[in-house]
């Protein structure tokens, strides 16, 4: 069985490379169909909850994904409002608008002419200019030239970008309405120009600390794009139309699309850079090691061919290449290489033995094959249990590195047979004879790392209770630190701090409310219209506040002929409320006549009058002799009259006519057409709940992170004021001023009913970007979107702004109970971010108890189990202490070494375990045991723990983070498992001999000694596992 496919490869040498190079040709035609993925949405199942209500929240409110251009000018008196710089920003904005393919399929934008020529078209090529990123760009199929969809339309979405030149100026015009301009209707030609662009863009709350920063140094452009796999060219382009710009004007680009879009196009580069700089070093520090080309050669063909059969099956199967799929080379090519190199490193030691290269062969692989296959076993556990998390990419990324293992060790066993069989020269075998030492130790001898080992395994033996007690204490420090540890990612922070992308994210959310945008949704837990009888007695009640005290007998009348109608209509099958409104709007008319018609005669009978020396009692006297006036409203102005008698003249005549105006002013007619308005409002024209988000909107802001929040209360609330401001006359007196002033920031606020609010409402919907107010609302007023920009796109600052909003609703229950619901990317990143976390942690306990179960069957040993997974257990707490204390985000490359920790730190214990058993049996005692291992096997695990830690270095020169971090981690682990390996299983053994080594003896662990007295013999081993 342990021999099968070895024979089969010793016999047909040539039929196995034959096999492996079609297998190998297969996988690499597939590469042509590869396909990219850089969008961390994708870490969400399509069919997600929360991934389903983002998009269909930016259906609903025609959202799109923005690339976020913001241009900086810090040295000019006037900021960016100067003529210079509002004129490049109003060029920029005609090119983004203008953009089309020219003949030659390059993008082009429409230039200006010369004068009063005609218009010029400029062309430009967006492509690298150096072999190496052409090449690239052909192999992964990337052209930076590609801004257009299939029908050759540009993917910027015109209409909506949002600049100064192409967004409304809410602005009074003449006879209470709107003025109809944009921004910046044209580049301005004077500074007084520029200056009146800055004020109006300050005064409106939609702008100001969005559009242009408060400290007026700043303007951001938002050009939104038909998806956002297209942000990398768009920011690529931008870069071309503004090279040529002055430097006083600086250029950033940024956002969350942008970043993804950019980290996936760099993250070609990394796959194209890593995995080759990873096989040098590997191939170097072999050569190293062995100083044999021969022997370097084998492990490097596994190695490569493991990787690009694993990529080859991943990319035919359909799957694209995603962040994680990215990386699969860097992992697969240092795991590939340990077995390979453990088969080749013995063989030669042991061909002096067997002078045969078939036999050798099959001694090696006799010998190694249960801990090799083991090892293989466990590894490909850890890897495919990623494929029991939520996260789709990441199950890709786990199952396929477990494939790639598995063919690693397929490959091991078969191709490093057939390549001894046809590469290895037997002249080359035959000439080791010539070492001047044992054959069993010419590969170790003398060097400093063998010396060390030596050295080292003296020290486990005789000092196991210091080493004890010192893992005790690394374990507990380690559990303090996975305490601190805290959950967090951010796409931005995958780039150095020194990356443009991180820059621009520093320089413009310290200028700007913040460029990480989520959108917090608002709707009606039910829509409910109030049935005839509600709306009937909501109208009595609300008739008797305004009008009880001053029409107290009309007050009476119209409710009882309100109750009459609606008892009418409430009754008949065919209730018509509409009609109910009509017969109520007239009954109402005829109250006003009767109710108004003494008070509409007294006050015609007083705007009259002389003002000529006139008094309270000569207006009196004259009040009095107008016919038909109602005896009651007489007597309530005669009332009135006596406050007013220290006036004369127009004065007192202004006065009486106040009082007659409160009176004519109430009208149960309007009354009945406002509260129909009212009743029939959508929820989001109702003053009271417009007031609860403007509230909303004020808590939110008060949060540390949150930088602006943005919603149509705003846009309601500037365009109320305008349409009632009042201008102050340069005359005016100081005092008619504070009145005035007074009056304006008053006008700055919801309305006072549901019919003032659309017929504001309605003003905005006849600006010249006709849906800018529906990114904010629905048309039917029924949803309500608030804009939250946050200063740090870190997914625990976005949990807290979510938590707040959780806080401010219970202690602040809404007028109508709502359904709230967030969407956009920063949200997305948390849902996924958290998917991912308990994802991993039920995917590390599962793959945990499993090995535990497969250590134990191949030892067949609960204790040999259990001591193979301490090792294990000790470096995933130290890592992760580690990671706690250092304060590193466990973000998602963090949270994917679990696995990778798990396959290769129990790797090293089997092989130690199932060695320091067969030594024990031959030299009869543990501590004889000790010494040897401490030479050839010592040495195998060392080799291997240096050669994958070598393997991973390379990816500390990455300017990608995750990069990074994969690499630093990966050599860590390494070191600590290799630590653990040596040190303290050397000292668990040694505590616990009696029962792991029974059938030698009593064993005295104080001295190491046998219960006789009796001195450990001296052992003549063969040649031990290169591990």
């Amino acid at each position: 069985m342990k021999l099968t496919l070895t024979n089969f490869s010793l016999r047909h040498p040539w039929l196995v490379l034959i096999v492996v190079l079609l297998s190998t040709v297969w996988a690499l035609f597939q590469f042509p169909k590869v396909t990219f993925d850089n969008d961390p949405e994708n870490m969400l199942a399509e069919d997600e909850g929360v991934r389903v209500y983002h998009h269909r929240i930016k259906e609903a409110f025609s959202l799109y994904d923005f690339v976020v251009v913001g241009i900086v000018n810090e040295k000019h008196p006037d900021g960016v409002f100067n003529v210079g710089t509002l004129g490049r920003i109003d060029r920029l904005t005609r090119d983004l608008l203008s953009l089309h393919r020219s003949e030659d399929g390059k993008p082009a934008v429409v230039r200006p002419g010369d004068g009063a020529g005609p218009n010029r078209i400029q062309s430009m090529d967006l492509g690298p200019t150096g072999w190496w990123g052409q090449m690239l760009g052909r192999a992964f199929s990337h052209d930076p030239n590609n801004l257009f969809d299939a029908e050759g339309r540009s993917v910027i979405i015109g209409h909506e970008l949002i600049g100064p030149g192409v967004v409304d100026n809410i602005k009074q015009a003449d006879q209470g309405s709107l003025r109809i301009e944009f921004l910046m209707e044209h580049p301005p030609r004077t500074p007084a120009e520029a200056r009146i662009i800055r004020d109006d863009a300050m005064s409106n709350p939609l702008y100001a600390g969005t559009l242009v920063s408060e400290d007026e140094k700043a303007i951001c452009l938002y050009i939104p794009i038909v998806t956002k796999t297209y942000s990398y060219n768009v920011a690529e382009l931008v870069r071309a139309l503004t090279r040529d710009w002055t430097t006083e004007d600086r250029v950033y680009i940024t956002g969350l699309p942008v970043a993804e879009d950019t980290f996936g196009v760099e993250m070609l580069v990394q796959m194209a850079t890593s995995a080759p700089l990873a096989g040098l070093a590997i191939f170097l520090l072999m050569w190293f090691f062995f100083k044999r080309v021969s022997l370097i050669i084998a492990p490097m063909l596994v190695a490569i061919i493991s990787v690009i059969c694993t990529m080859g099956l991943l990319i035919g199967l359909g799957y694209d290449v995603h962040i994680m799929s990215s990386m699969i080379a860097i992992f697969l090519m240092p795991i590939a290489v340990a077995d390979s190199v453990h088969i080749l490193s013995e063989f030669f030691d042991a061909y002096h033995r067997f002078r045969d290269k078939a036999e050798t062969v099959r001694h090696v692989i006799r010998h190694l094959f249960k801990p090799m296959l083991y090892t293989s076993l466990t590894t490909i556990a850890g890897f495919a249990s990623l494929g029991t998390t939520p996260i789709p990419p990441v199950q890709v990324f786990g199952l396929h590195v477990a494939f790639g293992v598995a063919l690693a060790w397929v490959l091991t066993m078969t191709l490093i047979p057939a390549y001894i069989m046809l590469a290895v020269r037997t002249r080359m075998l035959d000439a080791m004879q010539d070492c001047p030492v044992k054959p069993g130790e010419c590969a170790v001898r003398s060097s400093w790392l063998n010396r060390t080992l030596e050295s080292l395994g003296d020290v486990s033996y005789r000092r196991w209770r210091v080493i004890m007690a010192l893992s005790l204490l690394v374990v507990a420090l380690s559990i303090t630190g996975i305490v601190r540890i805290r959950v967090n990612d951010n796409p931005v922070k995958w780039f150095t701090a020194g990356h443009s992308i991180r820059v621009a994210d520093t320089v413009l959310n310290a200028h700007f409310g913040g460029t990480y945008t989520a959108y917090l949704t608002l709707e009606p837990a039910v829509v409910q219209v109030p049935d005839c009888h509600e709306q009937a007695a909501i109208m009595e009640r609300e008739v008797k506040v305004r009008f009880g005290a001053i029409f107290p007998q009309a007050t009476e009348r119209f409710t009882t002929a309100l109750r009459a109608l609606e008892q009418q209509y409430r009754t008949m099958w065919s209730s018509d409320p509409n009609r109910c409104f009509v017969e109520l709007v007239e009954t109402a008319g005829q109250i006003d006549e009767e109710a108004l018609a003494s008070w509409n005669a007294m006050a015609e009978t007083i705007n009259y009058l002389d003002p000529e020396s006139l008094t309270a009692a000569g207006l009196l006297e004259a009040v009095n002799r107008v016919a038909g006036v109602n005896a009651v409203d007489r007597e309530i102005l005669s009332g009135r009259l006596k406050s007013l008698t220290a006036l004369t003249g127009e004065s007192l005549q202004n006065a009486v006519l106040a009082v007659c105006d409160e009176y004519t002013g109430r009208s149960f007619r309007e009354f009945v057409l406002d509260m129909r308005a009212e009743l029939s409002a959508p929820l989001f024209k109702q003053p009271d709940m417009l007031r609860y988000v403007e509230r909303l909107q004020e808590y939110l802001l008060s949060q540390p992170v949150v930088g602006k929040v943005s919603s149509s209360v705003d846009a309601l609330k500037k365009a109320a004021y305008e349409l009632n401001f009042v201008s102050i006359p340069a005359y005016a007196k100081p005092e008619e001023r504070a009145v005035l002033d007074a009056r304006n920031r008053a006008s700055f606020a919801v309305p006072d009913t549901a019919s003032a609010v659309g017929q504001v409402f309605t003003q905005l919907e006849g600006m010249k970007r006709k849906d800018a107010l529906f990114h904010m609302v629905t048309r039917d007023y029924q949803r309500l979107n608030l804009w939250v920009q946050l200063k740090s796109g870190d997914n625990r600052d976005m949990e807290s702004v979510v938590q707040a909003m959780n806080s401010f609703l219970a202690a602040n229950p809404p007028p109508v109970a709502l359904n709230c619901g967030w969407a956009g990317l920063t949200y997305l990143n948390v849902v996924w971010q958290e998917k991912m976390v308990t994802g991993m942690l039920y995917s590390l306990a599962s793959s945990f108890v499993i090995v535990l179960v497969m250590m134990t069957v191949l030892f067949r040993s609960a204790l040999f189990g259990l001591l193979a997974m301490i090792p294990l257990t000790v470096t995933i707490l130290l890592i992760y202490g580690l990671i706690g204390w250092a304060g590193k985000d466990y973000d998602m490359p963090v949270a994917i070494l679990s696995a990778l920790t798990l396959g290769l730190s129990v790797d090293f214990a089997i092989h130690f375990l199932e060695r320091a058993r067969e030594e024990t049996r031959r030299a009869g005692q543990w501590r004889a045991a000790v010494r040897q291992m401490f030479k050839e096997p010592a040495m195998a695990i060392s080799r291997n723990a240096i050669t994958v830690s070598v393997g991973f270095l390379p990816l500390l020169l990455a300017p990608l983070v995750p990069y990074r971090t994969v690499g630093f981690f990966l050599a860590t682990i390494m070191a600590v498992s290799w630590l653990a390996t040596l040190f303290l299983l050397p000292a668990l053994l040694t505590a616990f001999q009696r029962w792991a080594f029974p059938q030698t003896g009593d064993t005295d662990v104080k001295t190491g000694e046998s219960g006789d007295g009796s001195q450990p013999v001296g052992v003549k081993m063969e040649k031990g596992i290169i591990q």
